[in-house]
């Protein structure tokens, strides 16, 4: 199996990063391209405070990116929000925090 096969396009383009500090109750995280809505990640939160996403460099230039994040209530109990959203995120080079 090639590697490129296991990421959702190829590995080459993927050279932002996004380190994102996520609230306890949410339970998934959509980043999306604040222009035209594509998603570039989408996944369920596993209890970790903190979330990496690697970005297409494009979003290291630019605040171009949407985050959302979603609370669909655990263990059975309801959710303590909806949905909340942070717009013109930019993600940083890989390395370099900034």
């Amino acid at each position: 199996m090639l590697a490129s096969s296991i990421f959702c396009g190829p590995v080459l383009n993927t050279v932002g990063l996004l380190e994102l500090d996520v609230d306890p109750n949410a339970t998934r995280i959509m980043v999306q391209d604040r222009l035209n809505g594509n998603i570039i990640y989408h996944g369920a939160l596993l209890g970790e405070p903190m979330l990496k996403v690697l970005t297409p460099a494009k979003f290291s230039l630019d605040p171009a990116l949407m985050v959302t994040i979603f609370d669909d209530g655990k263990n059975g109990a309801p959710p303590q929000f909806n949905a909340e959203t942070v717009d013109r995120v930019q993600a940083s080079l890989p390395g370099t925090g900034e």
